[in-house]
């Protein structure tokens, strides 16, 4: 029996070891001994490569607004493991998480026995919050997809409404090494005759959007021609912009892609009000959108000098990140510090980062997936780097030399953003 969060927390991580392990016959099993109390919320399920944190976050921040009790379930945690599983924004409590655990574990104990077993770590995390949000009376829980989509542990429920961000290149190995094919899996959470909303513009990927969704008779909506954004202002405080009846919309979280998140969770919003789903004003949709913020996605945790916290943990996300400080930050010296896991195609990634970093430092984390500092600095093999594979002594010493007209950018890996951003904290 479990007597505290930390002790459920090292019993979840002991499944690490059992790696990812796709398919959705164990979560079956699990639920129905748990009399499926997923079908018994309302849920959303977002899923892309990019900008489903972000968009889960406008939804809830939007929702919460307009009175209704949001969970979101999330990964990875930037500060503690608890905030994958909240409920309007406040994590999970350790006596829910060890309550919620203890009725869970004789059920993974009995089906780890059998050639279903073992779960997996995002297994028992998505179980634990089924278990959650049905006891607490949830109004709707937000779902973001862990990884792909199709055979994801997330793929159990059935939602009033899917979102999928964008198609981009991340974890091939397990996904397909083409767009399309990475599109496909992803598509899996689309269920029949439910609403898929898009701001995917490749031309290529969009048509097995339209394939998927006339097989399964689901309503597609491309948010971004539905709702396109004019009149686009960008500030170091955010962004400003028009929807089609809605004028000077305002966002905090930084970045021109995050239009694009915002607009996926507008237009999602949208549909909820005109089949009175739910009651949202225009005011909630105001207050709401400038309201969400994200952490570790382009984060100033400090100005003068300026220090921001980004996870661009992948090409797509790190060419976001490099336009946004671009943009944001033109005539200030950049330096970077970096670790990225070594599954990613980061020598691309590195390619764009030079044509705005002045200086970089690589570094490392203690990860199993994590790339050494040395490494990193030999794939990017350009003079205006260095590296040191212990990142306290490397954030230290930057955080005393960077000067006030320079601009510190941390990124990499979230696991690595996670672990700064403790140590900053701290």
């Amino acid at each position: 029996m479990f007597r505290s969060g930390k002790e459920v927390i090292d019993w979840v991580s002991e499944q690490l070891r059992f790696g990812i392990r796709p398919g959705l016959e164990r979560m079956e099993a699990a639920l129905s001994r748990l009399d499926n109390p997923h079908l018994k919320i309302k849920t959303i399920h977002i899923a892309g490569t990019n900008g489903k944190g972000s968009t889960v976050t406008y939804l809830r921040s939007v929702l919460q607004d307009a009175g209704y009790r949001v969970g979101t379930f999330t990964s990875p945690y930037i500060e503690t493991f608890n905030e994958r599983i909240s409920l309007n924004g406040v994590p999970i409590s350790d006596d829910d998480l060890a309550w919620c655990a203890n009725v869970l574990k004789p059920i993974v104990e009995e089906i780890n026995q059998t050639s279903m077993g073992p779960f997996t770590e995002f297994e028992i995390i998505t179980l634990i919050s089924f278990i959650y949000f049905k006891h607490y009376q949830t109004d709707v829980v937000i779902y973001e997809v862990g990884l792909g989509g199709r055979l994801d542990a997330t793929n159990v429920i059935s939602p009033i409404v899917c979102g999928i961000t964008n198609i981009g290149h991340d974890h091939e190995a397990i996904l397909g090494e083409t767009l399309v094919k990475i599109a496909h899996e992803k598509l899996g959470i689309v269920k029949n005759e439910v609403p898929l909303f898009t701001t995917e513009e490749n031309e290529d990927v969009l048509k097995e959007f339209v394939e998927v969704t006339n097989q399964k008779n689901s309503p597609f909506v491309q948010s971004l021609k539905m709702y396109p954004a004019t009149q686009v202002h960008v500030n170091q405080n955010g962004l400003q912009f028009d929807w089609p009846h809605l004028k000077d919309v305002e966002l905090t979280m930084k970045g021109t892609h995050q239009i694009k998140n915002a607009t996926l969770a507008y237009s999602i919003i949208q549909y909820l009000k005109e089949k009175r789903i739910f009651s949202i004003s225009d005011v909630n949709i105001y207050r709401g959108m400038k309201e969400a913020f994200w952490k570790g996605r382009f984060e100033v945790i400090h100005e003068n000098p300026t220090i921001i916290l980004d996870g661009a943990h992948n090409l797509e996300g790190m060419m976001q990140l490099c336009e946004t400080v671009k943009t944001l930050y033109p005539t200030e010296r950049r330096l970077f510090m970096v670790s990225v896991l070594k599954d990613k195609d980061y020598e691309k990634m590195f390619n764009h980062m030079n044509e705005v970093a002045d200086h970089v430092y690589f570094t490392t984390f203690d990860y199993p997936r994590a790339q050494s500092a040395k490494a990193q600095y030999e794939a990017y093999h350009r003079e205006n780097s260095s590296y040191e594979e212990d990142f306290h002594e490397l954030l230290d010493h930057l955080l005393g030399e960077v000067e006030e007209d320079e601009c510190l950018v941390i990124t990499g890996s979230l696991y690595f953003i996670s672990e700064v951003r403790k140590s900053l904290v701290r």
